[in-house]
């Protein structure tokens, strides 16, 4: 079988590296070593010929977890679950909901949704808000006992069936 004999110069003018005419002088010959200061193509990882010392061939981005092309990590997700724990603990629940705040405004920036430090938004919240309640509460009662225990003075007292102590 023969092949068509291809043309020395394609449409542009310029040589047809495929013609193996008198124009490709390598053609049928052992590949050479090149000469020192000749222009090379670039090895993969190797700088481009000119290009400063360092530069090399592009890398992948920085992908955390050091994986290139694996899905990245909730930034806030930890600290939403520390959140929600915390503002489940009565005494703890300003520090929960702060903390929770904190780690839904992260996954918020990162493009994730965090549901656990929402959680613990809510939860802080309605938390805090019964505590403070609950102090107002015993607070006043404590008051009232005070001010029983100042008009009655010190020792056992019985008022409508309640047992005042005062000191």
């Amino acid at each position: 079988m023969s092949y068509p004999e291809q043309p020395e110069q394609n449409p542009s003018g310029q040589p047809n590296p495929y013609a193996g005419g008198p124009q490709d002088p390598a053609a049928g010959q052992a590949p050479q070593a090149p000469q020192y200061g000749a222009p090379q193509a670039p090895q993969y990882g190797a700088p481009a010929p000119g290009a400063p010392y360092g530069a090399g061939a592009p890398q992948a981005p920085y992908t955390p977890g050091g994986v290139p092309g694996a899905p990245a990590q909730d930034p806030g997700k930890t600290l939403g679950i520390v959140g929600l724990v915390l503002s489940i603990i009565g005494c703890t629940s300003l520090i929960g909901l702060i903390l929770s705040i904190v780690a839904l405004n992260k996954s918020k920036k990162a493009g994730y949704k965090n549901g656990i430090a929402l959680a613990g938004i809510i939860v802080g919240a309605v938390l805090l808000v019964g505590s403070i309640i609950a102090l107002a509460a015993f607070g006043g009662l404590i008051g009232e006992v005070l001010e029983k225990c100042a008009e009655l003075g010190p020792g056992t007292h019985y008022v409508d069936g309640v047992e005042y102590t005062c000191s």
